[in-house]
């Protein structure tokens, strides 16, 4: 498996949510995490299919969409904290 497209997009999704913390108000920002979401979502299939390799493509997939959804998962909860 290779680890380093799929450590990749968890970088930016961990940088969208960052920038989400930070530019969002308290009323938008579940949007945009969502946004970010979906943007994880194209850059990850972007990147798996990059690759060019047809072995482990689905596992490869489903680990970058499973970290992605973690970080911005924990996002949520620390923006909920912060805006509460």
């Amino acid at each position: 498996m290779r680890w380093t497209s799929v450590v990749s997009v968890w970088v930016v999704t961990a940088v969208a949510a960052v920038l989400v913390g930070v530019f969002a108000t308290e009323r938008v920002y579940l949007g945009w995490l969502g946004i970010a979401m979906g943007g994880s979502i194209l850059v990850a299939m972007c990147v798996q299919l990059a690759t060019q390799e047809k072995q482990g493509f689905v596992m490869r997939f489903g680990a970058t969409l499973s970290g992605s959804f973690v970080i911005l998962a924990l996002a949520t909860g620390v923006l909920f904290l912060v805006h509460a």
